[in-house]
């Protein structure tokens, strides 16, 4: 069984959670999807309708994707896949993982409502890679509670917490001042502005204003 790379039809972001399984034998004639799902599905993998999240064919790539509701069961059946990829009928599949390790959900809350969303996109742009549109993020009455929804990838940087650049979590949009989070966000200080470690334990006196070593941010008189 062979892990192989994204293919064309994926979109550049990924696909969360998801695995692609393709036909790789040009002589035999390819499961049916109800066959390939009782078999390799529930018969292989071990999964039931509660793990999947979707199982939809795709005809341009001779492919079967199969989106898992949790990342913890994404993982579990790359595992239970490789354990039985030399066996028949898993050995005539190709793999696929469509999800990209880097990909994040990013939640962006600015006071000002009026700050535009191609200014959040852009900001964004300078630190992380394929940025969606922004959504307005609305509360249970259905009114915009001033978050924006924005997908993106990180970008790789061996320096970076983790192996990745992170964007800012908190920053400025001209006046405007506003803060991000994602899921598996590492730590940040407000204090110094860099990621792995918190306020608390930062031992860095810097302004996160003008970015003098001399003074903190409450001390500084340079314009903000």
């Amino acid at each position: 069984m062979v892990l192989n790379p994204l293919t064309r039809s994926v979109p550049g972001i990924g696909l969360a959670n998801t695995i692609r399984f393709a036909w790789k034998e040009k002589e035999l004639e390819p499961l049916g999807r109800e066959t390939f799902g009782r078999i390799i599905l529930m018969g292989n993998l071990k999964l039931t309708v509660k793990d999947v999240f979707c199982f939809q064919g795709n005809s341009l790539e001779g492919a079967y994707d199969v989106a898992l509701y949790t990342e913890e069961k994404h993982d579990d059946i790359l595992r239970r896949a490789r354990a039985v990829g030399g066996e028949r009928p898993m050995s005539h599949y190709e793999i696929t993982i469509l999800a990209k390790n880097n990909f994040r959900v990013v939640t962006i809350n600015i006071y000002n409502p009026y700050v535009k969303d191609e200014e959040v996109r852009a900001f964004l742009g300078r630190c992380m890679d394929n940025v969606s549109s922004a959504r307005h993020l609305k509360d249970s009455l259905g009114f915009w509670n001033g978050r924006r929804g924005i997908q993106a990838l990180l970008r790789e940087d061996p320096k970076g917490h983790g192996g990745y650049l992170h964007p800012p979590a908190m920053f400025s949009l001209g006046a405007d001042r506003g803060t991000l989070f994602y899921a598996r966000q590492p730590p940040f200080c407000r204090r110094c502005m860099a990621y792995g470690h918190i306020f608390a334990s930062c031992s860095t006196r810097k302004c996160r204003f003008c970015g003098s070593e001399e003074h903190e941010a409450r001390d500084c008189d340079k314009p903000k």
